[in-house]
C-alpha cells in the first residue's frame, strides 16, 4: 500500500482507492508498476470543469510520486578480456514505496 499523505490535517479529499500497483483517485487510475521509469515520475491528478483528469489545469486532487527504478547488480558472463561482466537487473516493482499525496476538497 502507498504511503498516504494529507495535506491538511483532518481535511475533505477525492475518493480513492488502491489495488496493487493501481492508484485510483476520483475515477482516474494510475497503474504505477507500469509508469515506473529510471527516474521518479510525478503523476497529477487534477479536477477541471468538474472532471477529474491527469494533469492539465485546475485545482489539485491527488499527486502520485513513483520512486526511480531501483537496480542491483549481477555477475554476468565472462567478457572478452575473461573478466566477469556486470549486469544491472531491475528490482520488483514495490508498491510501498509509492507516495499518494492528497489536496484538500471543498
Amino acid at each position: 500500500m502507498p504511503q498516504i499523505i494529507l495535506k491538511q490535517s483532518g481535511q475533505n479529499s477525492a475518493d480513492f482507492s488502491t489495488n496493487g500497483a493501481v492508484i485510483t483517485v476520483a475515477g482516474v487510475a494510475v497503474n504505477c508498476e507500469a509508469r515506473e521509469e529510471d527516474v521518479t515520475q510525478i503523476i497529477e491528478i487534477r479536477q477541471h470543469d468538474g472532471v477529474a483528469q491527469e494533469g492539465g489545469e485546475g485545482a489539485f486532487l491527488a499527486q502520485i510520486e513513483i520512486p526511480a527504478r531501483r537496480y542491483v547488480d549481477e555477475e554476468g558472463p565472462l567478457g572478452e578480456d575473461e573478466q566477469p561482466t556486470i549486469v544491472r537487473s531491475p528490482v520488483p516493482f514495490d508498491p510501498n514505496r509509492v507516495a499518494l499525496t492528497l489536496w484538500p476538497t471543498n
